[in-house]
């Protein structure tokens, strides 16, 4: 049944615009025929059309292209279903619960009795605690918004620091190729200066020829003197242009801003993958050290960087996740196994300063290994091969760090035998940690509660 508007199912009234239904005489009904019918019919069920017309149980199927009546339950769904729903035939809509546990009605109508009186019950108990909940989420909605604003700005002012910065190196940079040019090349001034000494000079040359012809022993003698001066100065500033000219015509502006082409590449490829949003309940891998040796290379992707893949030659290779895991608290994570030669896998805990070009199952941290789940580990256990009664790990492993106790434990197929190690120091911050031998194999870490 769509959501449209209905008209009134009687034929003299067909132009009219129906207000209700009712249910066992499967009509429409108008104002008019609604006063009729409730006078008449006083125990049907009757259904005004003010809302959703799939809010209104009709007793017809509201599948699309169904217009059959609800006269089976799907126990898969806990939902009335027609026959098209039950059809083999698929297609068209049809079929929709053909593989699933499917009765008549009347089949479950006991059942659904006797679960009546404990559902109103429990309803009651529910409606009760409902506002409550309600203005919990409401808290609870504010609270995310807050967080959501809180992060927003954090960026912001993350990012307006990096600007400013990037925005001082850039001023610092063009004072300084001002500096440059004003403390190595020639002023503008001069320039200016020469453009206007022809005429200066024409003046000078022809005060020049005067004196030379006038030149008289009763003129006064500084007049004469500093005309010359000034005819010598002229020609020191045309000599001093002219020497110029042919100093900077040379090929000497070789002056150049040119940062490397890798390091520009880094840079910008550090911008594009600066910062990360997340939640706090993803791990991520440390990234592989640059100075790390070549049998222990790996690589970090997945989306949530939660993917580590062993590239370096055989051998064991250890990482940890980018997280300290709280104190006082439970930690369970999941460890998926996406590829692997042998099994040669090892998964717990380790001091997120360990060294990764040292750190190996028996001098860093606490594992399990998934070949043959023995029990491997560093001071102060110093375990070294310690034989368990867990199954070997197949596919997955679950991983529970009690950071209240100092207690780890593995859960294999969801089989929980207690604690493989018990007094793990909580002096120094601990990350999960996972240690890989053969090249190529690849785990995959979620967290499940952290």
């Amino acid at each position: 049944m769509e959501n449209i508007n209905k008209n009134c199912s009687l034929p003299d009234h067909k132009e009219l615009t129906a207000i209700s239904y009712c249910q066992e005489c499967k009509i429409y009904m108008c104002n008019k025929c609604e006063k009729i019918h409730s006078g008449l019919c006083l125990n049907h069920h009757k259904f005004n059309l003010d809302k959703n017309l799939k809010e209104i149980f009709t007793g017809f199927c509201l599948e699309e292209k169904h217009s059959n009546i609800l006269e089976y339950f799907c126990k898969n769904h806990n939902v009335l279903c027609c026959a098209a729903c039950i059809s083999k035939i698929k297609g068209k809509g049809n079929g929709q619960h053909t593989d699933c546990d499917v009765c008549c009605i009347e089949d479950i109508k006991e059942e659904k009795k006797n679960k009546l009186q404990d559902n109103i019950k429990l309803l009651e108990e529910l409606s009760n605690s409902l506002l409550n909940s309600i203005n919990q989420l409401k808290i609870i909605f504010e609270k995310i918004k807050d967080n959501k604003e809180s992060i927003k700005i954090n960026i912001q002012n993350i990012f307006t620091k990096i600007r400013n910065e990037v925005n001082k190196r850039e001023d610092e940079l063009l004072l300084e190729v001002d500096n440059f040019y004003i403390n190595t090349f020639f002023k503008e001034e001069l320039i200016k200066e020469g453009e206007k000494m022809p005429n200066e000079i024409k003046a000078s040359l022809e005060k020049g020829k005067e004196i030379n012809k006038e030149w008289r022993e009763d003129s006064k003698l500084n007049l004469l003197i500093n005309d010359c001066i000034r005819i010598e100065n002229n020609i020191n500033k045309i000599k001093d242009i002219n020497s110029k000219v042919k100093i900077y015509n040379k090929d000497i502006f070789n002056i150049k801003f040119s940062p490397k082409e890798e390091k520009i590449n880094d840079f910008l490829k550090t911008i594009k993958t600066f910062g990360k949003v997340y939640m706090n309940n993803i791990f991520h891998f440390k990234k592989c050290p640059i100075n790390i040796v070549d049998n222990r290379k790996y690589t970090v992707s997945g989306e949530n960087d939660n993917i580590l893949t062993k590239t370096g030659a055989e051998g064991y290779m250890g990482t940890i996740c980018d997280y300290e895991l709280d104190k006082f608290k439970e930690h369970k994570w999941k460890i998926k196994i996406l590829k692997s030669k042998a099994n040669f896998i090892d998964v717990g805990v380790a001091p997120i300063d360990f060294d990764i070009n040292s750190a190996s199952e028996n001098s860093c941290g606490w594992y399990l290994a998934c070949d043959n789940s023995k029990l491997y580990s560093g001071p102060p256990h110093r375990y070294n091969g310690i034989k368990t009664d867990l199954s070997k790990v197949e596919n997955e492993i679950v991983v529970v760090m009690n950071m209240n106790k100092g207690t780890l434990k593995f859960l294999i197929n969801g089989e929980d035998r207690g604690d493989s190690y018990t007094n793990i120091p909580l002096d120094r911050p601990l990350s999960p940690a996972v240690l890989l031998k053969d090249t190529n194999d690849s785990v995959e870490i979620s967290a499940l509660t952290i």
